[in-house]
């Protein structure tokens, strides 16, 4: 924001979201010193935009509360949409506005909206959490099944998120994995978006359990009675991402598995782990091959999984999970002769 003008119009941004601005704060945020506040703050009055002094250790500058821009007349869904495209550019760190442009566009957007709908929004932003990747062209889905319309998953959303903020237990109608229907009573910790889906944690009260659970796989939500308290040390992008969470001291491990995808994920979900189809490895025979991409702390762990899946597969990196692959086979021959 090189022109005054544009900081000035900011500076009204800044104030409209709210609350009392320090000083300082506010010249950190324009990037000018405190005089240069201080100037602006005299434009914005000469346009008679009511802006008031607030004197005292924690005094700035605010807005008079009579101030109010007219309610934007946009539904639920719409109001999540606007709002939405803008957290996830945000949190994508793309596009080619700055972070303060999308803080005062998403505040704009808030303060206009209808106050019920204001309340719903604040509980997403408040609930949803983002793992830091971004795959804007990533074939994520393990299953060709119809996705929720935009109307009921919109609603899901809005109902967990405020089910999260307001500690309420909440049960829906959940399709597993496997495609079996279930329905699930879960106290909902956080919801986390990861690889261009939504998941919600939160504790299984049926399984006694923490537990993940695919948005776009629940139907039928409801608000239970009572509340819960959650745990202190409660974390869901940890616990969506799981152990195999990317960490440049982690190895990074490429196998070549032929078989379906569909059994694949019984043993990887797409939380763990990447997987896109492959040609047969050389020597091999049939087709049906995929190329699975993870990231793991132990390698152990990667041997375990790969002889419960019990298919043919190729090790491609790194050399290490071929030795752990080995000494686990010799191991389970050694406790099955005995």
């Amino acid at each position: 924001m090189a022109r005054p003008t544009a900081r000035v119009l900011a500076l009204l941004e800044l104030l409209q979201a709210g609350g009392t601005r320090t000083v300082v704060d506010l010249a950190e945020r324009l990037g000018v010193d405190q005089r240069t506040v201080r100037r602006y703050v005299e434009q914005l009055r000469d346009m008679d935009i009511p802006v008031e002094g607030v004197r005292g250790r924690y005094g700035g500058y605010r807005l008079a509360r009579h101030y109010r821009m007219p309610p934007l007349m946009l539904n639920d869904e719409e109001g999540l949409a606007v709002v939405w495209a803008l957290l996830v550019t945000q949190h994508a760190h793309s596009g080619p506005v700055t972070p303060l442009a999308m803080e005062t566009a998403t505040a704009k957007v808030r303060r206009v909206l209808p106050a019920a709908l204001a309340r719903r929004i604040d509980a997403v932003l408040r609930a949803v959490d983002f793992t830091g990747e971004r795959h804007p062209d990533a074939e994520d889905h393990d299953d060709a099944e119809a996705r929720p319309g935009a109307d009921e998953g919109a609603r899901t959303l809005l109902g967990l998120a405020e089910a999260a903020r307001d500690r309420r237990p909440v049960a829906f109608a959940y399709r597993t994995r496997q495609g079996r229907a279930a329905t699930r009573h879960v106290e909902p910790h956080g919801i986390v978006a990861h690889r261009n889906l939504l998941y919600l944690t939160g504790f299984d009260a049926d399984r006694r359990a923490q537990r993940t659970y695919r948005l776009d796989r629940m139907a039928d939500l409801r608000l239970l009675p009572g509340a819960f308290e959650a745990p202190a040390t409660v974390d869901p992008v940890a616990q969506v991402l799981g152990p195999l969470s990317a960490a440049p001291s982690r190895y990074d491990v490429c196998v070549l598995i032929r078989a379906d995808p569909a059994h694949v994920r019984r043993w990887i979900p797409e939380t763990l782990g990447t997987m896109t189809p492959a040609s047969p490895p050389e020597g091999a025979d049939g087709q049906d091959w995929l190329r699975v991409f993870l990231r793991a702390e132990r390698l152990e762990w990667v041997a375990g999984t790969l002889a419960m899946l019990d298919r043919p597969f190729v090790v491609q990196q790194p050399e290490a999970l071929k030795a752990a692959v080995l000494a686990l086979g010799r191991r389970l021959a050694e406790h099955a002769a005995r």
